[in-house]
């Protein structure tokens, strides 16, 4: 059972893991499916699963973490990394989530980063968000494009996955943007 919720929308919340959620996150972030969207390839262990308890982990607890729920069944994780150099004096976080695999095409990707964008910009103050996917995630980029967010460039061959070199598409948000309403109008 994960923990309270943190952040409430129409068809998920977002709550702090807790100790009871360490084998849902190992599990999932193992999942070859998963895997093969996320720049992290390397196996999740207990410690690692452990530091997403509690809604914020990183260098200085500033990254928020959160399991996206659907009533009180976790079905992905959405995090707010502000591990970057100057991401404080920027203002500026990187949006990444995953939801498992037998719950996609539910919208819950959509729904979970809409709420994480919210808190971005309306209570931490963010000025801008970024957000990158692989290329070949077509369903990533269109979370993205719901949202409002601008496609900026591609880092081309910037990641290794599966043996192979592939593009990463790259994508930002301004907190003016999303102000303005445009993640409503797509």
């Amino acid at each position: 059972m994960p923990g309270p919720v943190f952040l409430d929308g129409d068809t998920v919340s977002l709550r702090p893991a807790t100790d009871a959620d360490v084998s849902f996150l190992r599990e999932n972030e193992q999942d070859p499916q998963i895997r093969a969207s996320r720049s992290v390839q390397t196996p999740v262990s207990e410690e690692q699963a452990r530091r997403r308890i509690g809604g914020t982990m990183g260098r200085s607890d500033d990254t928020l973490g959160l399991l996206v729920c659907r009533d009180t069944t976790p079905v992905g994780f959405v995090y707010l990394l502000r591990e970057q150099p100057n991401a404080d004096v920027y203002r500026a976080a990187e949006l990444a989530y995953w939801v498992t695999p037998g719950e996609w095409g539910n919208g819950y990707a959509t729904a979970a980063s809409e709420l994480a964008v919210e808190y971005a910009f309306a209570e931490l103050g963010l000025h801008r968000v970024d957000a990158s996917a692989f290329e070949s995630n077509t369903a990533s980029k269109r979370v993205l494009e719901k949202l409002g967010f601008t496609r900026e460039g591609t880092a081309r061959r910037a990641a290794y996955v599966d043996g192979e070199w592939i593009d990463v598409a790259e994508f930002g948000l301004l907190e003016s943007e999303w102000a303005t309403g445009r993640h409503e109008q797509s």
